[in-house]
């Protein structure tokens, strides 16, 4: 499929959407390549989180193989939390991706830039697992090539890691903005239901 884009004429930008939209979709619904087992979180960390790992996912499309790496934060205080830190410092996000069997999207900050002394500027993708077990909040990057950012070797991965941590930390748990704007787009109805009660 990834093979069949890229040979249809379209326009530059139309194909980096279009791959970035599978890269996602892919990533959302792949099995990880290595079983690493998700950390059981006994309490929430309500000012930061336990641990981070980088999984790795493998998917094939057709012949094609694409690994991407995800950067997931364990035992925060809710799965949103990636999606809350990156409204809260870029403001709305610029595009939704509903995964198969997800009952929340992904969340897109196109053409951002992340570090202050560096003009180099990334595609930022939000996501995040709660279960009565486990909750995690994660991310992927991708740079203006939409190579992983995140990838063994990548330039920017520790720094990618030390920036969302302490973006993470830095947290403000008073600012509450991100949870109207995200459930008026995502499920109006849900925001009508909450407050009402």
């Amino acid at each position: 499929m990834l093979k069949l884009i890229l040979s249809i004429k379209l326009s530059t930008s139309m194909k980096k959407f279009l791959t970035l939209s599978i890269v996602l979709i892919l990533t959302s619904c792949s099995a990880p390549k290595k079983v690493t087992g998700l950390k059981k979180c006994n309490s929430l960390n309500r000012t930061g989180y336990d641990s981070f790992i980088i999984e790795k996912f493998k998917s094939k499309v057709n012949n094609s193989t694409i690994l991407v790496n995800e950067l997931k934060y364990e035992c925060v205080n809710t799965a949103m939390l990636t999606k809350k830190i990156m409204y809260d410092t870029f403001g709305k996000w610029d595009k939704e991706i509903y995964p198969k069997r997800k009952s929340h999207p992904i969340l897109v900050w196109e053409n951002i830039k992340l570090f202050y002394n560096d003009t180099v500027k990334f595609t930022v993708a939000t996501n995040g697992i709660e279960s009565y077990k486990y909750i995690n909040a994660s991310v992927l990057v991708f740079d203006k090539e939409y190579k992983d950012a995140l990838a063994k070797g990548s330039k920017y991965k520790s720094k990618l890691i030390s920036y969302f941590s302490d973006m993470i930390h830095s947290n403000n748990t008073k600012k509450k903005d991100f949870y109207e704007i995200y459930w008026k787009t995502v499920s109006p109805e849900h925001w009508k239901r909450i407050n009402t009660n």
